[in-house]
């Protein structure tokens, strides 16, 4: 495996009274794609959340290559080479493609460089390169992705988090994105997901978890996982005994 990238150890978060995490522990190496599983009030969000600094832990700690970033306040996480896809993909609907983008890179002064991702993004998105000048909004949900994919590109991360990427894509567009975050990891950037669709994120992962109410009730190679059928019968549909 390669050298740990992001690291999260025994982190046990609450709403309150109420518990979601219990001693979670995750790691996505450099070079990777990992994936989490699990079905609604898992605990996937506030995993996401935690790592972003939105949510912070009542123990245990979350490190970015070995520093310890845990409850920092988001700016200086995304700073420390964390950016996010979010669910829903959130961008600035009455901005262009191109103001979208740029503001991907809002914490940096480098302003070459800045030029020439930019333009990177545009030959890494062809499709984002005909729509340049087109308002965020009016564009299908399969190019408001792209658009979102390639504003966290902007930051120049070491790690994109994806809430649910392929969610309300049609299936050309789902392919699509799969393509794009192979070619994400292939630049070097790791690649955090989390998904409900089991079959989707296990076929592009290196690694996966599964998350049961706050625990980490399955984890392993994302081949071995797909084979598994604990998860082919609970994520696939399948029925294991017919």
């Amino acid at each position: 495996m390669n050298k740990p990238l992001l690291e999260m150890k025994n982190i046990n978060s609450f709403y309150g009274p109420v518990q979601v995490h219990f001693d979670l522990s995750m790691t996505v190496p450099e070079n990777s794609i990992v994936c989490l599983l699990g079905g609604n009030a898992s605990g996937k969000s506030t995993t996401m959340k935690t790592i972003l600094g939105l949510q912070v832990p009542k123990s245990g700690t979350v490190s970015m290559e070995g520093r310890d970033i845990t409850g920092l306040p988001t700016p200086e996480i995304v700073r420390s080479g964390i950016a996010t896809v979010p669910e829903a993909r959130r961008l600035f609907g009455d901005m262009t493609v191109r103001e979208n983008l740029m503001m991907g890179a809002y914490t940096r002064t480098d302003k070459p460089a800045i030029a020439e991702d930019f333009e990177r993004m545009l030959e890494l998105f062809p499709r984002l390169k005909e729509r340049v000048s087109q308002k965020a909004g009016t564009m299908s949900g399969g190019e408001q992705q792209m658009v979102a994919m390639a504003r966290a590109l902007m930051a120049r991360p070491k790690l994109i988090c994806m809430d649910e990427p392929t969610m309300g894509l049609s299936p050309l567009f789902v392919d699509r994105v799969l393509e794009l975050i192979a070619t994400v990891r292939s630049t070097g950037v790791s690649v955090f997901m989390v998904e409900q669709n089991a079959s989707i994120a296990l076929s592009i992962a290196d690694y996966g978890y599964v998350l049961q109410t706050g625990r980490i009730m399955l984890e392993g190679p994302a081949s071995d996982l797909l084979a598994d059928p604990r998860i082919r019968s609970a994520y696939l549909g399948e029925d294991i005994a017919a």
